[in-house]
């Protein structure tokens, strides 16, 4: 499952974001609808697809859930980002689609239009308010209760740990993904999140999109932490190293994964029977001529969106 269907990565403010979403997943719902009894959408029919092939659509928390200062949450990088005034629309996530008081009216929805799938991402502030230790009852009582409604209509159940929304008191402790010691912590989250959810839940995602984070928290800045470098930043930085630390939390969130996954089949996988994922952001490319230099510079290209 992607929540990108466009080549456009994260271009445009929050909403502009969610209307691609909606406007992609606008075409699988047709599909559903068509395999549902309704006529053919553009010639296609659910059966044209492998019954294992999963149509589902996708939110993250921050963008989702709104509530932020509810039930012993506390704050993430996004909070204080959005906060400052850092989006261009000067838009925040406090309310969001208000997915914590309005879940079961969504997944009702979901139900409504067939839906198979959901992909969700667990708020790591709000379950683990102080990044570690202690588990938020509220937090956990939120995402087995959003767990269940999936379960009771029979949608398909896919969690991504961690999509954007890392805890303000880690990264103002150790400077979050720029810290090896982000891998134990987050690990430890993970743990929580397999040992609450992982009798209902198989489909597990570590990081959503590991290559666009790093460059956009510390390359250019337009995502928190909001670091960069000159000539690199698009925003006005007051701290970072555009060509040192975007590869250094890429380095960290790639040992992070494998070691949740670690854990997953050393722990979990042989009662659970679950999978490990992650979820890299790519589109293709093609070189314009056979040259030698077009083919390197294709390659290349590849390379840095997410080869590295």
């Amino acid at each position: 499952m992607s929540d990108k269907l466009t080549c456009h990565g994260h271009k445009g403010t929050y909403h502009q974001y969610r209307y691609r979403q909606a406007a992609a997943m606008a075409f699988f719902f047709v599909l559903l609808l068509a395999a549902h009894g309704a006529a053919p959408a553009l010639g296609f029919t659910r059966s044209d697809f492998p019954p294992d092939f999963v149509f589902g659509a996708a939110t993250s928390a921050y963008q989702y859930e709104g509530a932020v200062a509810e039930d012993g949450r506390s704050p993430s990088i996004w909070d204080t980002f959005t906060h400052v005034g850092k989006m261009a629309d000067k838009s925040t996530g406090d309310v969001a689609s208000d997915g914590y008081h309005k879940y079961k009216d969504d997944v009702k929805l979901m139900a409504d239009t067939n839906l198979e799938a959901y992909r969700f991402s667990i708020s790591w502030p709000r379950l683990i308010p102080n990044g570690r230790g202690a588990v938020n009852p509220k937090g956990l009582e939120y995402y087995n209760n959003l767990i269940n409604e999936l379960v009771k209509h029979g949608i398909q159940i896919h969690v991504m740990l961690y999509h954007l929304d890392f805890p303000q008191v880690l990264d103002d402790e150790y400077g979050g993904w720029l810290s090896p010691r982000v891998v134990e912590d987050f690990t430890a989250f993970a743990d929580v999140c397999f040992r609450e959810f992982g009798d209902r839940v198989s489909f597990w995602t570590t990081i959503s999109e590991p290559n666009v984070v790093p460059a956009d928290s510390y390359g250019s800045g337009k995502f928190p932490p909001g670091r960069c470098s000159d000539p690199f930043g698009r925003t006005k930085c007051t701290a970072g190293n555009s060509t040192v630390e975007p590869y250094i939390a890429a380095h960290n969130m790639i040992l992070a994964h494998a070691s949740v996954t670690r854990l997953y089949r050393e722990k979990y996988r042989a009662v659970q029977m679950g999978v490990v994922g992650i979820n890299v952001y790519s589109h293709w490319t093609y070189p314009l001529t056979n040259s030698t230099l077009d083919l390197a510079a294709n390659k290349r290209y590849q390379d840095f969106l997410f080869g590295y």
